[in-house]
């Protein structure tokens, strides 16, 4: 009897002692051959292929912080006037008060003129105006060495000057066609005078306005427009950050515009005001920026879905859910608004949840907290589930 006891017992230790071995094993043995031996790594694969336990696609993961009501409704910006411009402007000069050119067998009388042209960039035309007094035959004029009029003159010329053929220093050169034999042809010319029209361009000029994280709501920008000079169908335009925000024809009547911007257009840090005009003379000032604040605690967060992502919204019947975790069981009052859609919270929990894929889009979205009294928001997470 006392044999088979000791039998006995000395098999206990040795099943005890090869179990500790094994555990050791485990223990010591690398993390990867740990879970191939245990049969893990089948259960990853399934779960990873598409398992109940795949894990949700975190679009928005935050931490707000303190949140606490408004206390003011909207914030001013004051922007710089903008002058903008597409005209012409003449200028008239005197070339002389009268000449004469003839052209006989025996003799030959012409006439040079000369004058300057002191800014060729915004030159836009050059006209020489003339009366005639006195004609017979063809009037012939040069213009730096190249013939440009060829023709019988009378009464009130105009002549355009080729822009191509001018340049600083100009001459023009008046000659008479050849008579018949023994015969005279001549021109007597009054009133020679050069007209320059420059056109002067400024027809659209950039302004920037700086918004903190709390401007970021949606604005409205006004300004008066002043006419100085508009031609039929003057149209003027206003791009913010590049996207248009008012595109009007005006006239020559000083009124008020205003133009609504959406709060997806307005960023925090650097926002460019882009004014444009395809004629006229016009004086843009007045121009002021109001923008909707989110003051104190307010948040707004931006986030993205891929195309993939929402096909897999749409194929697969998955979620987007809003989560919520608070630092304290106190009422939490807020309204929230998903791109334009708002909801109200109104909980003394601890956390929240709502499903908002109602709510959602492919490209950017936003979230924006507003809250109607001060709570501490510990994490703020959108998923995917």
């Amino acid at each position: 009897m006392k044999k088979s006891q000791t039998s006995a017992g000395g098999i206990a230790v040795f099943i005890v002692l090869i179990a500790l071995f094994m555990v050791l094993y485990l223990l010591f043995i690398p993390p990867k051959d740990r879970a191939a031996l245990l049969g893990l790594d089948q259960i990853t694969n399934e779960t990873q292929s598409g398992g109940t336990q795949r894990a949700a696609d975190v679009l928005l993961s935050q931490v707000p912080g303190l949140l606490k009501p408004s206390t003011k409704d909207e914030s001013k910006h004051e922007i710089d006037s903008v002058q903008l411009f597409l005209k012409q402007e003449p200028v008239t000069g005197d070339l002389a008060s009268s000449i004469t050119v003839s052209k006989s067998v025996f003799r030959t009388e012409t006439k040079e003129l000369r004058f300057n042209i002191d800014d060729l960039t915004n030159l836009d035309r050059v006209t020489l105006f003339f009366f005639v007094n006195e004609a017979k035959g063809n009037l012939i004029i040069i213009l730096n060495n190249v013939e440009i009029f060829n023709r019988k003159a009378s009464g009130l010329e105009s002549v355009v000057l080729p822009r191509d053929l001018l340049i600083e220093s100009n001459v023009l050169t008046f000659r008479i066609s050849n008579p018949n034999f023994f015969g005279k042809n001549i021109y007597t010319l009054s009133g020679l005078k050069v007209r320059e029209n420059f056109e002067l361009t400024n027809t659209k000029e950039e302004r920037t306005v700086v918004l903190t994280a709390s401007e970021t709501g949606k604005g409205e920008l006004s300004f008066f427009v002043f006419c100085n000079q508009a031609p039929t169908g003057s149209r003027l335009r206003v791009f913010m950050n590049n996207k248009e925000i008012f595109n009007n024809v005006v006239s020559c009547v000083s009124a008020e515009k205003t133009a609504e911007i959406d709060e997806d257009l307005l960023e925090e840090g650097t926002n460019t005001l882009l004014f444009e005009i395809d004629k006229g003379d016009f004086l843009i000032n007045g121009i002021e920026l109001k923008v909707k604040l989110e003051e104190g605690g307010s948040r707004t967060y931006r986030f993205a879905i891929t195309e993939k992502q929402m096909n897999d919204i749409l194929d697969s019947a998955k979620e987007v859910k809003l989560n919520m975790n608070f630092k304290d069981d106190k009422r939490k009052r807020a309204t929230i608004n998903v791109n334009g859609n708002e909801f109200t919270l109104d909980t003394e929990d601890i956390d929240y949840e709502r499903f908002i894929t109602s709510l959602i889009k492919e490209g950017n979205n936003f979230i924006r907290i507003n809250p109607e009294n001060e709570f501490t928001v510990d994490l703020l997470e959108i998923k995917i589930i």
